[in-house]
């Protein structure tokens, strides 16, 4: 993929990003990305490898159908933490909008019960992870859309009830 100076893209740890300068270093070319949250520190993608770390973000139709599949996703709960901790982080860090989807989802079910019906109480850590990747995808959803940020989930509401 080819990307200029002044791109919004989407970094896989950041979320929504610019592209603001390209660089060498060594022999080396690199883009210049600085996310929208945060410390707006420089981040340093090297040109060869931007793939899985920085993504164009989604068209309106590639989000809708992100939406179909999280309504296809189903509530799952592993117990063993270092097991759902190790899915977790490697799903958020993946950069997939499909990941990003199911953890988002996982988020919703598990705010409030689980498949059987039980409350679920997972740790910081845990939950810290499904936001991080509800709000890197909402975000995205959010320029998609075009809607305000806080409108994103009335929107996934609608479209879940289209389809």
């Amino acid at each position: 993929m080819k990307y200029s100076i002044g791109d919004r893209v989407v970094h896989s740890r950041e979320g929504l990003s610019t592209i603001t300068n390209i660089t060498n270093i060594g022999d080396n070319d690199y883009f210049v990305v600085v996310a929208d949250k945060g410390a707006k520190e420089n981040i340093y993608v090297m040109m060869s490898r931007t793939e899985n770390i920085i993504r164009p973000i989604m068209s309106y139709e590639e989000s809708c159908e992100v939406v179909k599949y999280m309504k296809t996703v189903e509530a799952e709960f592993i117990n063993n933490t270092k097991q759902r901790r190790d899915k977790y982080r490697k799903k958020l860090l993946s950069g997939n909008v499909y990941d990003l989807a199911y953890l988002s989802r996982q988020l919703y079910f598990f705010n409030f019960y689980n498949a059987n019906g039980q409350v679920v109480k997972l740790g910081p850590t845990d939950l810290q992870m499904l936001k991080d990747a509800e709000s890197i995808l909402f975000d995205e959803f959010a320029l998609s859309f075009k809607v305000d940020r806080e409108k994103v989930e009335d929107k996934i509401k609608e479209l879940f009830e289209k389809n």
